[in-house]
C-alpha cells in the first residue's frame, strides 16, 4: 500500500510540474507512451456514433515516433456493447495529455496518413474535472484545432470550437457559439502524407496564430480562448465532412516525430 502511494505521488508531482512547465518537449524516443504525461484512453471520448472507436493498441511509440493507427475494426471488437454504441468499422487511436497546458507555442513534427482520415493535432477543455459545468446548461467546452489534415485530399484546416453545455465528447451538446473567422482551410503545395512537416500554434491572451514549416498562415483573435487546456492527438473517421476512406487504404499510420511546448 505504501508503494501504490509513493508511485501515485511521484507521478502527480511529474503531472503538476509539467501544467507549470515553462518549457517541455517529448521527442518519443522510448518504448511506450509515457504515461505520467499521457493517456491513450479518455472514459467520455471513447469514439464517435458514427462508426469508429478509439482502440489503445492502436497506439504506439516506436522508431522515435508517437504512432497512430486507422484501420478496420477486428471481429473480435465488434461486441454488443460496441455496436449499440455506434462502434461499427474502424478502429482509430487518440492521445491525450494528463494535464491541461495555457497560454504558449505548441508545435509537432509529423505525417499523415495518405487516406481520407482525419488526422488531428488540438488542444481543447472537456469540463471532465468540473461535473457542475459540463453537465449543466450555461457553460461551454473550449476546442482549438491546431491542424486537422486529411492526407490523400490534402487539406489542411485550422478551427476554433465553444461547443455549449451540457456536453458529452461525440455524444450531446447544447449548441455551438457563434464565433467569427472560425476557420480556415488551405490546399497544401506538398503532400502531407509524403514527409514530415512542422506544425505550430502560438496561443496569447489576445491572439491565436497558426503555422506550416514557420510560415504564418491563419490569425484570429482570441476572444474566448482564456481556460487551460488539454493537447491531444487522433485521427477520426469525418463521414459528414468528407466521406468514408477508402478501406482498401487502411491500415495507416498518423506519425508525431516530436511535441514541444513554450510558455509565453
Amino acid at each position: 500500500m505504501k508503494i501504490i502511494k509513493l508511485v501515485t505521488v511521484v507521478l502527480m508531482a511529474l503531472a503538476a510540474n509539467l501544467a507549470g512547465a515553462k518549457e517541455w518537449r517529448d521527442d518519443f524516443n522510448g518504448t511506450s507512451l509515457d504515461e505520467s504525461v499521457w493517456s491513450d484512453w479518455v472514459w467520455s471520448f471513447q469514439g464517435r456514433r458514427t462508426g469508429f472507436l478509439f482502440a489503445r493498441d492502436n497506439v504506439a511509440v516506436s522508431n522515435g515516433c508517437l504512432n497512430l493507427t486507422a484501420r478496420l475494426m477486428r471481429e473480435d471488437e465488434k461486441t454488443v456493447e460496441n455496436l449499440r454504441r455506434g462502434f461499427t468499422t474502424y478502429a482509430t487511436s487518440l492521445v491525450r495529455s494528463q494535464k491541461k497546458f495555457h497560454y504558449g507555442y505548441f508545435e509537432c513534427r509529423a505525417k499523415t496518413m495518405n487516406s481520407k482520415v482525419c488526422n488531428a493535432f488540438w488542444l481543447y477543455d472537456p469540463l471532465s474535472d468540473m461535473p457542475e459545468k459540463k453537465f449543466r446548461i450555461g457553460d461551454f467546452s473550449e476546442e482549438i484545432d491546431i491542424f486537422e489534415i486529411f492526407g490523400s485530399l490534402k487539406d489542411w484546416y485550422g478551427t476554433v470550437h465553444c461547443l455549449k453545455t451540457p456536453y458529452l465528447e461525440a455524444i450531446a451538446y447544447a449548441g455551438m457559439e457563434k464565433l467569427p473567422n472560425k476557420s480556415k482551410k488551405i490546399s497544401l503545395d506538398f503532400d502531407p502524407s509524403a514527409d514530415f512537416h512542422v506544425y505550430g500554434f502560438l496561443w496569447t491572451e489576445k491572439e491565436l496564430v497558426w503555422y506550416i514549416d514557420g510560415k504564418e498562415v491563419f490569425r484570429r483573435e482570441n476572444d474566448r480562448f482564456h481556460r487551460p487546456l488539454h493537447v491531444t492527438f487522433d485521427c477520426e473517421i469525418m463521414y459528414s465532412w468528407v466521406g468514408e476512406p477508402d478501406k482498401t487504404t487502411l491500415p495507416q499510420v498518423f506519425s508525431i516525430d516530436w511535441f514541444r511546448y513554450k510558455k509565453q
